[in-house]
């Protein structure tokens, strides 16, 4: 059967553009980081262009290194690698499925597969489904250059009858790619899937077409065939601001209560389910080309679940995302036309804490030990020089089980390039505008100075940084500091 290319290509940008920072162009170019804070004698001493007499008061004044700023919070585990299984191309008569089975990545430590679970993918359908892998990350991270798909049976329903096809040409088959894993945090790997993609070639084999797998998946003018993204995003709740300071959703639906950034993404969020609000409030994703109000999806809070016996588990909030439905020909209106998933995933705040099931108070969002000023970087998915920054002036408290708790008062967004040792700061409000950073509106400028490890050595090597020093210079925002350190999203 042959089918248009229209609506295949439609289903695979869609998701496409949500992964802006993999393009090369404008906005989609930026990558960003973290940061941290520093207070008092840390503030000064920890990042006077990265002395060694600052190193050493800054490691002193609270008994460890970089006591005055925050710590990473990511969790002693391994990285999730989720392969999301993309189908449909339309309106297609007949029914196609295609059973999917032990996932592989590749890199030169070794490889690493998922179990034998099974999904059976109808191509001919728009559909969404998940194959998940625990994925080991000793320290840093890992890239894997080489994912193994492995169908073990095809199925193809015409108006004439349905056959079965369990010897298939071409798999397994190694697909290159770029798909980079985090201890403690997660990577969707998009895998586009449509009836092109095997096909019947005598009574009992099909073929897996790996030219067309590549042309439907493969973006412009990239070097590798398959590439992932991480996809868990770190939230910060800006509902204390004014909404003049807000970034706004598109389509009207108001100013946004949270921003979400993931090194690879951001996003921005209405409604407050994490605190009492409905579930299900718009969730929506910047693209490079600026917001799209077609593309709207939902974000649920983050839960404390009691089970037998009384103890207790936290399950971080979680967002899923809905697109145009490409068969849905019935109107081009994008409030109105239905709506499919397109990936979903998880969040925590960037500062959360609970009580256990043994009474002792636990840190749950991605940071711990938090201070009125913060300074976050969070790496992409290339982890290389250019990180996502964050930078937050916030009041802390105390409620009434111990607990801690931030109120953002101001907070700024933009990169840090570790190649020029530049920082570049936006107001929080620009977010949606494709222009903050091509444009520069609102720009704050400052330098890094000496980057650490994780163990205090100073280093030049960005995938081993985990605090760097910065300086700001020119007019700063109430509540952000002119020096301080970042801490980096890392473990």
């Amino acid at each position: 059967m042959t089918l248009t290319v229209g609506n295949t290509m439609r289903r695979q940008l869609e998701v496409k553009y949500l992964t802006w920072s993999v393009a090369v162009v404008g906005l989609a170019a930026v990558l960003f980081g973290c940061a941290g804070n520093n207070t008092s004698s840390g503030t000064t001493a920890g990042t006077t262009a990265g002395t060694t007499a600052g190193t050493t008061a800054g490691t002193t004044a609270g008994g460890g290194l970089f006591s005055t700023i925050g710590r990473q919070n990511l969790a002693d585990a391994p990285a999730l690698l989720q392969y999301v299984f993309l189908t449909g191309a339309g309106r297609a008569p007949d029914v196609e499925i295609a059973t999917v089975r032990r996932m592989e990545v590749a890199d030169a430590l070794g490889t690493e597969a998922t179990d034998l679970s099974e999904r059976r993918l109808t191509l001919t359908s728009n559909q969404s489904q998940i194959l998940n892998a625990n994925v080991p990350v000793a320290s840093g991270s890992r890239l894997f250059d080489s994912v193994t798909i492995n169908f073990v049976s095809y199925e193809e329903t015409t108006d004439t009858g349905s056959r079965t096809f369990l010897n298939i040409n071409n798999v397994p088959n190694a697909q290159t790619s770029a798909i980079r894993a985090y201890a403690g945090r997660q990577t969707h790997i998009p895998l586009y899937c449509d009836p092109e993609i095997i096909n019947p070639i005598a009574t009992n084999l099909a073929e897996f077409r790996t030219d067309w797998f590549e042309s439907i998946n493969r973006l412009l003018d990239d070097d590798v065939a398959v590439r992932g993204y991480l996809s868990d995003f770190v939230a910060f709740d800006i509902s204390s601001l004014p909404l003049s300071s807000r970034p706004q959703l598109s389509g009207g639906r108001g100013a946004a209560n949270r921003v979400f950034f993931s090194g690879d993404q951001y996003a921005m969020a209405a409604g407050d389910p994490a605190n009492g609000g409905p579930a299900g409030a718009p969730f929506e994703t910047i693209f490079a080309a600026g917001q799209d109000d077609s593309i709207i999806g939902r974000y649920s809070a983050p839960n404390f679940i009691t089970g037998i016996g009384g103890g207790t588990s936290f399950t971080p909030g979680s967002y899923t995302m809905l697109g145009a439905d490409p068969s849905d020909l019935s109107t081009t209106d994008p409030a109105l036309i239905r709506k499919i998933t397109s990936f979903q995933g998880v969040w925590r705040d960037h500062f959360r804490q609970g009580v256990g099931s043994t009474g002792t108070i636990e840190n749950l969002g991605y940071f711990k030990d938090m201070h009125a000023f913060e300074a976050f970087a969070i790496p992409s998915s290339a982890d290389n020089q250019r990180q996502d920054v964050v930078m937050v002036a916030q009041t802390l408290g105390t409620n009434a089980d111990g607990t801690k708790t931030t109120t953002i008062n101001n907070l700024v967004w933009g990169y840090l390039d570790m190649n020029t040792n530049e920082v570049f700061l936006y107001p929080i409000s620009s977010l949606g505008n494709p222009d903050a950073i091509n444009n520069r509106v609102g720009e704050i400028r400052g330098t890094l100075g000496t980057k650490y490890t994780s163990a205090g050595a100073t280093t030049s090597t960005p995938s081993s940084v985990a605090f760097a020093d910065f300086t700001l210079t020119g007019s700063i925002p109430s509540g952000i500091r002119a020096t301080g350190t970042f801490v980096v999203l890392r473990r």
